[in-house]
């Protein structure tokens, strides 16, 4: 009887809960558009410089023709952990939740999952075309070419794809020990693709921190706009 009152327990909508999800929500989007509105500003290029010249005293250029940081091995290591948040890996990983989810007729979750990582790549798309220095005359090559440094790229749409990811999976989860496990892993994630982004000199600490911050505001305006389409249609079915 106690266990099932457990289970029961786990499908009660929790108010409380969510009021607090709201305030968090509100805090992160805040917090990112501060931190964005610094980054753009140039308010962060201090740290930039410093951790540029701190990398460079301790490791060095790879040769005298770059000007990445590092040992080779070191810059091939650091690539291949940014390869997390390229274009090629993630549209492959893209085409395989595409298919599982147009398999288990989800079209609902499905077409809501490419509204968030679509949605996010051209906002990073607009976003770099506001800040690159001169835009291409072909439109083919403003979406293939490297246009602008800031923000990152990869970390901008790394932080999007996993964190959307670890909560589309958690949901599916019912022990908080398993949703807290797969929130955190897409955390971490995220923590080092930014980090394979900084240390061989791809990118400045200021763009790294731009990129992920665009993406957490982006997360954060679709995550409110989920929540007030789920009011309407519980509004509409009440009415019903």
């Amino acid at each position: 009887m106690e266990e099932e009152i457990k289970i029961k327990s786990q499908y009660v909508f929790n108010y409380e809960a969510d009021r607090q999800s709201k305030y968090w929500a509100l805090i992160i989007l805040t917090s990112s558009i501060l931190l964005f509105v610094i980054s753009t500003l140039g308010l962060l290029d201090w740290l930039s410089n410093f951790t540029s010249n701190y990398l460079l005293d301790n490791l060095g250029y790879t040769n005298k023709w770059s000007r990445s940081y590092g040992p080779q091995w070191f810059v091939n290591l650091n690539s291949e952990v940014s390869a997390l948040g390229g274009f090629p890996l993630m549209f492959i990983f893209i085409v395989v939740i595409v298919t599982y989810y147009h398999l288990r007729r989800e079209t609902r979750r499905l077409w809501r999952l490419l509204f968030i990582i679509v949605g996010g790549g051209l906002l990073l798309l607009v976003t770099k075309i506001i800040f690159a220095p001169e835009i291409p005359d072909e439109p083919f090559e403003i979406m293939t070419n490297q246009i602008s440094s800031f923000p990152s790229g990869h970390a901008m749409m790394g932080t999007i794809f996993y964190i959307t990811l670890a909560v589309a999976i958690s949901r599916r989860q019912h022990s908080r020990k398993t949703k807290r496990l797969t929130l955190v892993t897409g955390t971490v994630i995220i923590i080092l693709i930014c980090i394979s982004r900084i240390m061989p000199g791809t990118h400045s600490v200021s763009e790294v921190l731009a990129g992920w911050s665009l993406g957490m505001i982006w997360l954060c305006l679709c995550w409110i706009l989920e929540r007030k389409i789920k009011r309407g249609l519980k509004k509409e079915t009440a009415l019903i």
